[in-house]
C-alpha cells in the first residue's frame, strides 16, 4: 500500500502543478497578454502529459494490488493507518479535479469571448487605407490573436482524465 500512496502523493503534485499552469494561462488571457499564451497552453500541456504518465503507473499499480478497485473501495478493504490516509488522498484528488475542471472551463470561456469579439471587430486599414500593407498586418494579427484564443479552446478540450475519475468514483 506504500507505493499506491507514493504514486497518489506524485498525482496530486502533478495535478497541482496542471492547476497552476491553467491559472497562469487564466491570468494571461486577463491581461490580454496573447503574445504569451502559446508558451502558457503549451506548459499546459506539457503538466497534462505528465499527469497521464502517472494515471498509467497508479492504474497499472492499483491493479496489481486490487483490480478494478476505486480508491474508496482500496481505503475499505486496507489495513491501518491506510485508509485514513488513502481517503485524504481521495479528498484531495477529488478536490483539485474539481477546480481543475473550473479553471479549464473558466479559460475556455474566455476564449469564447476573446474569439467573438475578433468575429465582431472591423479591420481597419492602417493609415487610413494609405499604407499597402495595413490590411493586411491587422488580418495577420487578427489570425495571431485568433490562434491563440483557439489553442486555449484544444487545451481545455484535452484535459479529460477518465482514468483518475474512475478511480475516484
Amino acid at each position: 500500500m506504500e507505493r499506491v500512496a507514493s504514486i497518489l502523493e506524485r498525482e496530486r503534485d502533478l495535478l497541482e502543478a496542471l492547476l497552476f499552469k491553467l491559472v497562469e494561462t487564466r491570468l494571461v488571457l486577463q491581461a490580454d497578454e496573447l503574445r504569451f499564451l502559446g508558451r502558457a497552453t503549451g506548459e499546459v500541456d506539457v503538466a497534462r502529459t505528465r499527469c497521464r504518465e502517472v494515471d498509467l503507473v497508479r492504474a497499472a499499480t492499483v491493479t496489481a494490488v486490487a483490480p478494478g478497485a476505486s480508491l474508496r473501495e482500496l481505503a475499505a478493504a486496507s489495513a491501518e493507518p491506510w485508509p485514513g490516509i488513502l481517503r485524504d488522498h481521495h479528498e484531495a484528488l477529488t478536490g483539485l479535479v474539481a477546480e481543475i475542471e473550473l479553471t479549464a472551463h473558466r479559460n475556455a470561456e474566455l476564449a469564447r469571448v476573446g474569439l467573438d469579439a475578433l468575429h465582431l471587430a472591423v479591420v481597419v486599414p492602417a493609415g487610413g487605407g494609405e499604407h499597402p500593407l495595413g490590411d493586411d498586418r491587422a488580418e495577420l494579427s487578427r489570425l495571431a490573436r485568433g490562434a491563440s484564443l483557439t489553442s486555449v479552446l484544444g487545451t481545455a478540450a484535452r484535459l479529460r482524465m477518465p482514468g483518475l475519475l474512475a478511480f475516484l468514483r
